[in-house]
């Protein structure tokens, strides 16, 4: 039996309008009968169709339940904003691995500097469908850009900026995998003046290393997610 296809939902009990309905009568063609998953802050609800039309589906709800592959702490990822497409690259992959939120940042050696409404909304949207996707219980939300300054006082405690100076401490070693939340920083293109790492350290923050190579601010992103979820996971 195939997975149900998911819809995030602001409301568990209410018939999906809109551009879902379009999706699950012309796209999906479901029938009265089959079945979705409807998702809201973390909870799911089967939903066994009655009624289909392009204007509004409705059904009954046969099941409640927490939804499973949402991941036990909340990650948030401080992520530069990248040229082109890139961002919206890490966007899709760090939200399947299960960021909580992501706030934008521009810095002193940032190549892009602003975010349009529009694009901030793209983004949204792109969270959204990759978070269907990988079956989560919740959407990141894509937070207003922070400059360098005002960052940390965003973030939740602890703080860890991958920084290609650091030969220390690995971001792997400095994790507590009993904790209930944590923050990355990864730094621009063309990466990190050594006064914002004080200021970032000043403000509580701990510098890592994702190894010895240098890499590109969307790999870093990818890569530091990639290993606190790993370490989360299995602690």
């Amino acid at each position: 039996m195939s997975a149900l296809h998911r819809f995030f939902v602001d409301d568990l009990e209410a018939p999906l309008t809109g551009e879902r309905a379009r999706q699950v009568a012309d796209v999906l063609r479901l029938a009265p009968g089959d079945r979705v998953i409807l998702v809201k802050d973390g909870e799911e609800a089967e939903l066994e169709l009655r009624r289909v039309t392009r204007a509004a589906v409705e059904g009954a709800v046969v099941a409640r339940r927490p939804a499973a592959a949402e991941p036990r702490a909340r990650v948030t990822l401080a992520l530069p904003l990248l040229r082109g497409d890139r961002s919206e690259e890490v966007i899709e992959a760090v939200t399947q691995l299960g960021v909580s939120r992501i706030v934008p940042l521009v810095s002193t050696r940032s190549v892009v500097t602003e975010l349009s409404d529009r694009k901030r909304e793209r983004w949204q949207r792109i969270a959204r469908e990759s978070a269907e996707t990988a079956r989560r219980g919740r959407i990141p939300a894509i937070e207003a850009v922070a400059t360098w300054d005002e960052l940390f006082a965003r973030l939740a405690a602890p703080v860890f900026v991958a920084w290609e100076e650091e030969r220390a401490l690995p971001l792997m070693r400095a994790i507590d995998g009993a904790t209930d939340a944590l923050s990355l920083v990864i730094g621009p293109e063309g990466g990190l003046a050594i006064e914002e790492v004080a200021i970032a350290r000043s403000r509580g923050a701990t510098t890592v290393s994702l190894g010895p190579r240098n890499l590109r601010s969307e790999t870093a992103a990818v890569a530091a997610v990639a290993q606190v979820v790993g370490v989360l996971a299995y602690t």
